[in-house]
């Protein structure tokens, strides 16, 4: 177990790590008792519980055996060699004993720039041989406030593997994520402690038989946030060469805070320093205990974080969403995935799903959703409607139980496949290395309802090799051999990728040593994610490659989301049935719309022609001075009978069009015998041949002197556009809003006022003096 350099010296941890890590080495067969302490935290009061894996929650008594006696000198990396090399520098102890990494206790600790190498005249090629090993460092969960890497065993992943796995701690919660928005204390010490453990171990890992050019980064939930945001900042360049990122994502909205002061000065307020002074403010709060500030139970907003990695300009230069289309990661080789049901814990903290959901639970849990991820007041009933129409199984809308899979789905997509998604598509649009997975198993235990899917950390025990030892303390599972088969599956396919950057090669799929027949994975070829066929891997007893991950799912929170909110402006803007008083000539038509009194931390889209806040509500009461509108309340439309309205209006008009077409023409050709003479016996071409000049002169101006050879001239213009008009209507979501009956016949004039919209909310104001979000910057809806 190797120790590293600590993070601060008595001011509470306010500060970026200290120089060069040091290192102790025990030559012993067992080093559990020897892991290092862990950093402050409190799991009593973990905010989000939420975001924590299943078996995190479910056994916090075994949990609090891991955070015993918490110190703040507690950056540690815990490193599992494989089993050969261990053999190898026991036996190199007990040859040597005197040599300085076999000795035991403080006296013969690496001082801060000492080499771990001793550089004694002895080589010690048996030890560091040319074989050099792939490195994978683990970067444990939670939800930026507890954890430790020392809960993760990491022996069986690198025996099987054969690799080096490396676990370690970072600072949590206050200590790690503090921000005050600017120089005071600029936050992401976590991350800068995760970067210098990469730093060390890419300058030290060649000493025990790993290979600094092969190194991964992988973790599981905020675990994989880190390591997403990781491959965006310039502090970790060269650092590692791939990444994995288990359900998580820098997009998801619980990734990056985008409210650091707030959180700051509430916890302040709560320990005597809430000053005006950032500076004084973060004096005072170095004069608290660690104890003192990690006790104090600050409650961020729902779906967000109130202390984890900000936009500081420096470790994380921009929004996650801008760096990544600016391909800040294509260098590094990604594998990302997500698990069937996520979205479990978040469907527990808002009703009891137990014996399913009833119809007032959704619709409590969507209109909760969206009060707590949407700032617009008069967006929300639209998109809440909306909502709803799209996670109804209108097939089985009355059971309950159906009701709880499609809100448990509502949450999965929201939080995970959608960033996830995103993520991928992001990174394989140039063609770099990119792979998507969906886990599909988990095992089975009363750790959570039998009802459930792979939920939040499922994934988490198949990884490590859990399976293939037995149940444990925080996997209390009962295992099978179709367990075993598939974490020797996982693993493979995990080592594999830190090997070689494919999941596929070197080590073929093969676990004949467990079932008599044939793993059924040993015919499935993972094959890399592209944007255009999004190709997967669907990891579960029965594997397959398939395509479009919840695709209608997917853009629906991607494309469709950010237009509604100009669907609902079409709703207060246009009415066939009454009349809508005319917009306000005072305010531009492009303004944007601003929440009064509230700080939003959610993005939210960029909107077409709108009024203000304050404008909009002067209108509104305007018309309720009026008198009574269809539009004044949007609650009388819901979303679904919206659709079908304008979809029944579009195909009804659309036929009225086609009749006059065919009446039209069917017309046409009963008059034309009437216009020409009546042809007489004996007399056929000649006769019309020698027709008077003044009779032709009529035939030829026939649409002008008989008025049964056409329409009014508006009929004609709506004929000649009907082909246009038609192919509007066929466009899809995202080139054209919903309709209904009130915005049908204003389409044509609204297109052409329509803005290009971003997938996601832009926020108004520009990057500020406190660091947050550069004006392009987004936050997650």
């Amino acid at each position: 177990m190797y120790r590293r350099g600590a993070g601060g010296s008595g001011d509470s941890g306010l500060s970026g790590p200290e120089g060069v890590p040091f290192v102790k080495l025990w030559c012993l067969d067992d080093l559990s008792a020897l892991r290092g302490t862990l950093c402050p935290q409190n799991i009593h009061t973990a905010v989000p519980e939420v975001m924590l894996p299943v078996w995190f929650t479910a056994n916090l008594d075994i949990v609090a055996t891991y955070i015993q006696e918490p110190n703040e000198d507690c950056l540690y990396l815990n490193v599992y060699v494989p089993t050969e090399d261990v053999k190898r520098i026991s036996k190199e102890c007990a040859r040597k004993p005197n040599k300085k990494i076999c000795r035991k206790g403080g006296s013969g600790a690496k001082k801060q720039g000492e080499d771990l190498a001793d550089n004694d005249g002895d080589e010690d090629e048996d030890i560091r041989d040319s074989g050099a090993k792939p490195v994978m460092v683990y970067i444990h969960g939670g939800s930026y406030m507890e954890g430790t890497g020392n809960m993760i065993d990491g022996s069986v992943l690198a025996s099987y593997g054969n690799v080096i796995v490396i676990t370690l701690n970072y600072r949590v919660g206050v200590l790690g994520f503090l921000s005050t928005g600017d120089q005071a204390a600029k936050g992401n010490y976590g991350l800068l402690d995760q970067i210098q453990a990469l730093r060390w171990v890419s300058e030290n890992i060649a000493f025990f038989g790993g290979d600094p050019r092969r190194i991964t980064v992988f973790g599981s939930g905020i675990g994989a946030s880190c390591v997403s945001l990781l491959t965006l900042s310039h502090h970790s360049e060269g650092l590692f060469q791939r990444a994995i990122i288990q359900s998580g994502s820098a997009l998801s909205s619980w990734a990056v805070n985008y409210q650091p002061v707030k959180y700051t000065s509430l916890l302040a307020d709560k320990v005597g320093c809430n000053v005006l002074d950032t500076v004084d403010m973060v004096d005072c709060l170095r004069q608290k205990s660690a104890k003192e500030l990690v006790e104090q139970d600050i409650q961020p907003a729902r779906y967000h974080v109130a202390f984890g990695p900000v936009i500081d300009g420096d470790v994380i230069p921009d929004d996650p969403e801008i760096l990544m289309e600016q391909g800040e990661f294509l260098n590094y080789d990604i594998m990302l995935g997500v698990n069937q049901g996520e979205g479990l814990k978040f469907v527990e903290g808002v009703v009891d799903p137990e014996d399913g959901v009833s119809g007032t639970d959704f619709d409590y849990s969507v209109s909760n959703f969206v009060d707590n991820l949407y700032g617009y007041p008069e967006g929300k009933d639209t998109l809440r409607e909306t909502i709803k129409f799209m996670y109804t199984d209108w097939a089985d809308r009355d059971n309950p139980e159906t009701r709880r899979k499609t809100l448990v789905a509502l949450f999965t997509d929201h939080q995970w496949v959608e960033p996830s998604v995103v993520t991928a598509d992001l990174h394989a649009r140039y063609g770099s290395p990119t792979y998507f997975y969906a886990f599909y198993h988990h095992c089975q235990s009363l750790m959570k309802p039998a009802w459930s899917d792979a939920a939040h950390g499922d994934e988490v025990p198949y990884v490590f090799g859990v399976p293939m030892v037995g149940p444990t303390d925080l996997f209390p599972c009962n295992f099978s051999k179709n367990d075993v088969m598939l974490s020797a599956v996982v693993m493979t396919y995990w080592t594999n990728f830190a090997k070689t950057g494919d999941p596929n090669k070197p080590v073929p799929q093969d676990t004949k040593f467990i079932h008599t027949k044939a793993n059924r994975f040993e015919e499935v070829a993972w094959s890399k994610y592209n944007p255009r066929d999004q190709l997967y891997l669907h990891i579960g007893l029965k594997p397959r490659v398939r395509d479009h991950y919840r695709a209608t799912k997917v853009a629906f929170w991607k494309h469709l989301v950010p237009h509604l909110y100009n669907l609902h402006d079409m709703f207060h803007y246009t009415s066939t049935t009454t009349k809508v008083p005319p917009p306000d000539t005072t305010h531009s038509s492009h303004i944007t719309r601003r929440p009064n009194g509230k700080t939003w931390s959610t993005k939210r889209p960029a909107i077409s022609p709108a009024y203000s806040n304050e404008n909009a509500q002067g209108s509104w009461n305007g018309d309720q001075d009026a008198g009574p509108l269809l539009v004044e309340n949007p609650r009388d439309y819901s979303t679904e009978l919206s659709v079908t309205i304008a979809v029944g209006a579009s195909l009804l008009f659309l036929n009225v069009l086609a009749f006059a077409a065919l009446y039209y023409r069917k017309d046409k050709r009963r008059q034309e015998p009437l216009r020409q003479p009546s042809p007489q016996r004996g007399a056929g071409a000649p006769e019309l041949g020698a027709a008077p000049e003044e009779e032709l002169a009529a035939l030829q101006l026939g649409p002008t002197h008989h008025e049964c050879e056409s329409g009014p001239p508006h009929d004609t213009l709506r004929l000649t556009a009907l082909p246009d008009y038609t192919l509007t209507l066929r466009r899809s979501p995202d080139d054209i809003p919903l309709m209904t009956p009130n915005t049908i016949t204003m389409i044509p004039n609204s297109l052409v006022g329509l803005q290009t919209l971003h997938p996601y909310n832009t926020f108004a104001a520009g990057f500020n003096s406190t660091g947050l979000p550069h004006s392009h910057s987004t936050t997650r809806v």
